[in-house]
């Protein structure tokens, strides 16, 4: 953003530090003097420089174009809405950052001590190859994907199930771009996954074109959901990041080696003096509670703590997709699933209180909270915008709010007749009538028989996902894996595949539709390559099954959603799976049985009928 047509794209510097005569390491800081290869000079220096700005955003173009030298304060304040971060500067005033090649280093090293296993990535030519060579010394396996956006995945799949970090790495230019998809997930579907990419040499950016674009401009929006964000590569804002990757509100962040960039970090808002008494005589005055888990309460401290809180309560309790799992399926207190639609209404609209544990608003669908009840929040972090205004909002660790919670409740007026009657009209609105062929749920449940509690479940987005979710029992947290924050589609493929790499010895399905597979079918390969021991279940109906309800909904005429149903089991035989074609009930029980045992990666096309969702769709969202 430098006048005369000078570029200030993201670029590899010395950074900040002693010698470059750098300020003070926070993102708020006010005459703070930019690291060789990121601000030009002429750059307005007595401004608050946004963190566009900070990071060396703005290559954009040819040179000669004008660049605006002048950067709005109410601008840089979106980055930084609380005008402080964590970051501490050096006692000179500087703040380090660290070369590219030594940074890779210690973030190899740091990573591992953190526990990571494995990282996933497409890499370039430059720090993203030093990076795979840094994990190689320090033991850290590398898996080579597809595509980058399910690298990205992968990393934030297998961060949340082992409760460390993820970490995946791409080359600059096409690389980032590609990875979008992903960071977005992993920014929704809140998973801590680093994504560590390249940058361009400062010296490059005076002559240079080629694949040159904002890279932090174009993650910046990205990353604003939920407190992510770009990481200066110096060890302080890394710490910061690692230390809240353990447990919710987990985040992604993306790292450029060797370029400066601010950190911007949001402390948690303290709850308010009498909170936790408010809430104890809120639910102590409850007869007939209704509690609704969501994503934050899959951590294994809370869902521990979650089990003895809903019996002391004795209350119908559902949860949202993510957090199927954290009451098991088969418990007697579970009602079934929440997404804010109509099947739900009959069970919570009994409530005189709607206890909210952990329900991150970001899985609801697009309908108004239908309910006049009070509401408890019992969250790890205040999430706005809300659906709902809440009585009393109880922010902190889930485990200790529900711990103290316990202690005060009493036992509510409702049956078990009761409960087991909404768990069971709830299943009644997403079973699917027989017809002329094969239907979703037929699938699921042959695919829960033949491989029972073991394996995982990775869930596309798409209809097939409404059976998936409904029918697959879930004994524990993240036993289902679902983007429902972004609502990716693609998704399932690589969840899969990073779920059977962290834990061979379970395995993992993905239930996909012909769409959401063909984004990401060159991921079969890497489930190949690896070894991934993954079944890959299509629902193979030539259409984008979801999309051509609401169109026919809207009586719009055929717009091209649908095409000639692939061959997607030669296809898969093609990259060395193991595959097999089922068009009728009878072959479903002898391919999942077959997939089950088989130790390696396999596939089942099911040629499917689509004519029962939209009856399942009506019933689940009115």
């Amino acid at each position: 953003m430098a006048a005369g047509g000078q570029r200030t794209g993201l670029a590899t510097g010395p950074g900040p530090g002693p010698e470059a005569g750098g300020g003070g390491g926070c993102c708020c800081s006010r005459s703070r003097r930019p690291a060789p290869g990121l601000v030009r000079p002429g750059f307005r220096q007595d401004a608050c420089l946004s963190a566009s700005a900070a990071r060396g955003g703005g290559a954009v173009g040819r040179a000669g174009h004008r660049r605006r030298g002048r950067i709005d304060r109410r601008r840089a304040a979106r980055f930084c809405p609380r005008r402080r971060c964590r970051r501490q500067p050096d006692p000179d005033g500087s703040a380090v950052t660290l070369p590219a090649g030594q940074f890779v280093e210690w973030l190899a090293a740091r990573l591992a001590r953190a526990g990571l296993t494995r990282g996933f990535g497409v890499p370039g030519g430059g720090s993203s190859l030093d990076l795979m060579a840094a994990l190689r010394h320090q033991g850290v396996a590398t898996v080579v994907t597809a595509r980058e956006d399910a690298a990205v995945m992968m990393a934030g799949v297998t961060g949340a199930l082992a409760g460390t970090p993820g970490l995946a790495f791409t080359t600059k230019g096409p690389g980032l771009a590609a990875a979008a998809n992903g960071l977005a997930s992993a920014a929704l579907d809140r998973l801590p996954a680093l994504l560590v990419t390249e940058a361009f040499e400062a010296a490059e950016l005076g002559f240079l074109s080629h694949q040159v674009f904002d890279q932090a401009e174009l993650v910046a929006p990205l990353l604003r959901v939920g407190g992510a964000e770009v990481l200066a590569p110096d060890e302080a804002c890394v710490e910061t990041w690692i230390a809240s990757s353990g447990r919710p509100p987990r985040r992604p962040a993306v790292v450029f080696p060797g370029a400066a960039a601010p950190e911007r970090t949001a402390s948690p808002e303290p709850p308010a003096a009498g909170d936790q008494e408010r809430a104890a005589a809120l639910l102590a005055a409850s007869r007939r509670p209704v509690v609704i888990v969501g994503l934050e309460a899959t951590c294994a401290a809370t869902a521990a703590a979650l089990r003895p809180f809903v019996e002391r309560l004795g209350a119908p309790t559902l949860v949202s997709y993510m957090a199927k799992g954290c009451l098991p399926d088969g418990h007697p207190l579970y009602a079934g699933i929440f997404t804010g639609g109509a099947v739900e209404r009959p069970c919570v609209g009994e409530a005189d209180l709607i206890v909210l544990v952990g329900l991150d608003p970001i899985e609801l669908i697009r309908q108004p909270w239908a309910y006049q009840a009070p509401v408890l929040d019992l969250c790890e972090a205040a999430h706005e915008p809300h659906y709902v205004v809440p009585e009393v909002r109880l922010t902190g660790p889930l485990d200790e709010s529900l711990e103290a919670m316990t202690a005060g409740a009493r036992q509510s007026s409702w049956t078990a007749i009761e409960i087991a009657g909404h768990r069971q009209h709830y299943l009644r609105g997403m079973e699917i009538a027989a017809g002329g062929g094969l239907n979703a749920v037929e699938v699921v449940k042959a695919a829960a028989r033949a491989f029972g509690a073991k394996a995982r479940l990775a869930v596309d987005a798409g209809a097939h996902m409404f059976s998936a979710c409904a029918f697959w029992n879930s004994a524990q947290p993240l036993d289902l894996l679902i983007s429902n924050g972004l609502a990716s589609m693609g998704f399932a493929v690589p969840a899969a595949i990073a779920a059977a790499l962290y834990d061979p010895e379970r395995g993992a399905l993905a239930i996909t539709g012909d769409g959401g597979l063909m984004m990401c079918l060159g991921e079969l390969k890497t489930a190949a390559e690896t070894g991934a021991r993954i079944c890959v279940v299509v629902c193979n109906d030539g259409r984008l099954s979801l999309i051509d309800i609401k169109r026919a909904g809207r009586q719009l005429p055929d717009l091209g959603l649908t095409w000639q149903p692939p061959d997607f089991a030669a296809v898969a035989r093609g990259f060395g799976l193991a595959a097999w074609r089922v068009e009728q009930s009878a072959d479903l029980a002898s391919a999942f049985t077959a997939a089950a045992v088989h130790e390696g990666p396999s596939l089942i096309d099911v040629r499917l009928d689509p004519s029962g969702y939209p009856d399942q769709l009506r019933a689940l969202r009115g």
